[in-house]
């Protein structure tokens, strides 16, 4: 793997300095001043237009972030009229790892003695919702008369984490790569409104941190859409901020992974009414192994690192000061997931949503409404009893 890496890593030169350049332009860096030019979201914070009390960055709660996902977007389907250059691909392509790279840093914000304080409470909603969402996908899915496969890697994709439910998901029910395809463009699809809609929301409410993280870390389908929408609310990286809470609650879905591919795996064998080889089929421990996130074990393993105390105080409310180590981390991953989301944007490619179509778009926008909004309900009713870490 490594080898494949390094071996691409030449070829990813065009799309990195792409995004890299991108991202300086939109954020800046300190000390800038190219003829006075200190970065698009340094210039909208100083910035009032049409008579507005508040700059840009505050009356659109807009920043880096979702800067730099709209130039991404912008980048796939404007300037480069639908599909991303072969010249700048494998750097688009790299960003996804700088995603699942940052999260795996996010574990520095953590220890084990903050996350077991989370206590079983919300290890029990989080798995209500799992389950709830999934129950819900293979109803809805006789109702719609939806292909049995199609309608197993929806169950997961909904129910879990978007895109890495649904291909570890896809060789259990036999799904073609067109039915993995259509889960995703769906996912992305209803994604790319709760990626938007969901900080003015918070904003309105005026949920803290804590609140909003918990909502969007339950509610919202896909792993990088939770990141993009929690940094959008609140940029700041540090614990008890909003992108702490929503993904360590996003993890503990996550986590459920295999026994969400279990549930579905059985309900699609058992209810098969063509037999195959079962020479075609994997054993699901060896499908697990293959398709379970890996990036949640090195999240595990900076929780560990950081509960030891590997790289100082982490700088938690009523404690001591984060080390520098910690302050380090912290700005670099403001920077990682900067660059990520940019890729991210990039990916989004709204003709492949435009024919994510009928039945299944249907489905895909009844569950992800329903859960979205009674993730939101459910978190205003118990606000008084959620855990801060």
């Amino acid at each position: 793997m490594e080898s494949g890496f390094f071996r691409k890593l030449p070829s990813a030169i065009p799309g990195l300095a792409l995004i890299i350049i991108t991202l300086v332009i939109i954020r800046g860096y300190p000390g800038m001043d190219i003829a006075g030019f200190k970065g698009i979201e340094p210039w909208m914070a100083k910035t009032k237009v049409f008579g507005m009390q508040k700059p840009l960055t505050d009356a659109f709660h807009l920043n880096y972030i979702l800067l730099g996902i709209l130039a991404g977007l912008l980048y796939r389907n404007v300037i480069f009229g639908g599909k991303i250059p072969a010249i700048f691909s494998d750097g688009f392509k790299l960003s996804r790892l700088m995603i699942k790279t940052g999260i795996i840093l996010l574990g520095s914000l953590y220890t084990v003695q903050a996350i077991v304080q989370l206590g079983s409470f919300a290890i029990f909603l989080i798995g209500g919702f799992v389950l709830l969402s999934i129950v819900m996908v293979l109803w809805l899915g006789k109702v719609f008369g939806i292909d049995r496969s199609m309608t197993g890697v929806l169950a997961n994709a909904l129910s879990i984490c978007g895109v890495s439910a649904a291909v570890a998901t896809s060789p259990a029910v036999e799904a073609k790569a067109a039915h993995v395809a259509y889960a995703i463009a769906t996912i992305l699809g209803f994604g790319i409104l709760t990626m938007f809609i969901s900080p003015f929301i918070g904003h309105s409410l005026g949920l803290t941190d804590l609140q909003y993280g918990a909502w969007i870390g339950t509610g919202i389908l896909n792993s990088g859409q939770v990141l993009a929408a929690a940094l959008a609310f609140n940029p700041k990286v540090e614990p008890g901020s909003a992108v702490s809470v929503a993904e360590i609650w996003n993890i503990m879905r996550v986590i459920s992974i295999p026994f969400a591919v279990f549930i579905v795996t059985v309900w699609y064998w058992t209810g098969k009414e063509a037999q195959e080889s079962k020479s075609t089929r994997k054993g699901l421990g060896t499908l697990l192994v293959e398709k379970f996130p890996v990036f949640v074990i090195g999240f595990a393993a900076m929780v560990l690192l950081t509960s030891l105390g590997a790289f100082g105080d982490v700088g938690i409310k009523g404690g001591p000061a984060a080390s520098d180590t910690i302050i380090k981390l912290r700005l670099w991953m403001t920077w990682i997931f900067g660059f990520g989301l940019v890729g991210l944007g990039g990916y989004i490619d709204f003709k492949e949503i435009s024919q994510a179509g009928g039945a299944p778009l249907k489905l895909g926008l009844i569950v992800g409404i329903t859960k979205y909004v009674l993730a939101l309900i459910v978190v205003l009713m118990i606000r008084d009893y959620l855990v801060a870490i």
